[in-house]
């Protein structure tokens, strides 16, 4: 079932067709989510480099600003992108501001992807939904790009900044999209996890599960391309749709699940493959050779 005009104009609000973003999709089981009062950060841990979790994700997006909710979207991307984030919503000349944000490092040489072309979709669509709601944004809390950083600090940076939108946002629904490790209320790698820096009574963490098939990602060996790996569902019928049942995620400990109810497919990188290439990604090429 797709959101129509007449959903919208029945809500009070005046759009035209093209507004409709492509008719968004309703999330199955959202409204759980959006009759929660207390909480104000939603967390979607996902496994990096997938064509389909960034859309289930802009549908969520826009099934909480059709249901009455302000939305603020949350992005782990570095915070030295903000400005280059910013200018993707809102500058007239599109192509330039593209253009700009694909060159910065974590665009341009992070292969882990989160710089893929489905996350590139996915602000050019967040773009289309201000229309919904004017003043959206986009607020990256990673730390700035600088080599990989130590883990435990980097969650620490990534909740003090998320816990840094509520004086500026009060009632706003933060909508998270990151790691899915970053988003569990509970570590057993003996560091603060990113979403534990936030108030536990106000946030919901969702593990997204899949039914097998491939992302773009980075391997604990070093090797980054498409790659047969995700979070397989613990029941591989399940359909699309959001539970909200701790006992469902696959591992750590999260509220539910988002479960895609399809297999996953690759999404490259938005700004291609860098040249020289670098080490994870001759480690990649090198490694399916020998095969």
């Amino acid at each position: 079932m797709r959101i129509v005009l007449a959903f919208f104009l029945a809500m009070g609000w005046t759009m035209n067709a093209s507004a409709a973003t492509g008719s968004c999709s309703p999330v199955p089981g959202a409204d759980e989510i959006w009759s929660k009062a207390s909480v104000h950060w939603v967390f979607i841990g996902e496994w990096h480099g997938s064509n389909e979790t960034p859309a289930a994700f802009r549908d969520l997006v826009c099934d909480a600003i059709a249901h009455g909710k302000h939305v603020t979207v949350a992005l782990e991307r570095p915070t030295s992108e903000q400005a280059a984030l910013d200018n993707m919503l809102t500058a007239r000349d599109l192509a330039k501001a593209q253009n700009a944000l694909l060159r910065l490092p974590g665009w341009k040489d992070v292969l882990d992807g989160r710089g893929s072309e489905a996350m590139l979709r996915l602000l050019l669509s967040l773009r289309e939904l201000r229309r919904l709601q004017p003043d959206l944004r986009v607020f990256a809390f990673d730390a700035p790009y600088a080599g990989p950083p130590a883990a435990a600090p980097r969650d620490e940076a990534m909740g003090h900044a998320l816990l840094s939108l509520r004086p500026a946002k009060p009632n706003d629904l933060v909508l998270i999209l990151t790691g899915n490790l970053h988003a569990m209320q509970a570590s057993k790698r003996g560091y603060d996890l990113a979403a534990m820096y936030l108030p536990p009574k106000e946030i919901l963490s969702l593990e997204v599960t899949d039914r097998g098939g491939e992302s773009w990602s980075q391997s604990s060996t070093g090797a980054c391309g498409p790659s047969k790996d995700g979070v397989p569902d613990k029941d591989p019928k399940r359909p699309y749709g959001i539970f909200l049942d701790p006992s469902l995620a696959p591992f750590g400990k999260v509220d539910g699940v988002l479960s895609l109810g399809v297999p996953l497919t690759s999404s490259a990188p938005a700004a291609g493959e860098p040249s020289p290439l670098p080490p994870c990604r001759s480690k990649f090429l090198s490694e399916r050779a020998a095969q």
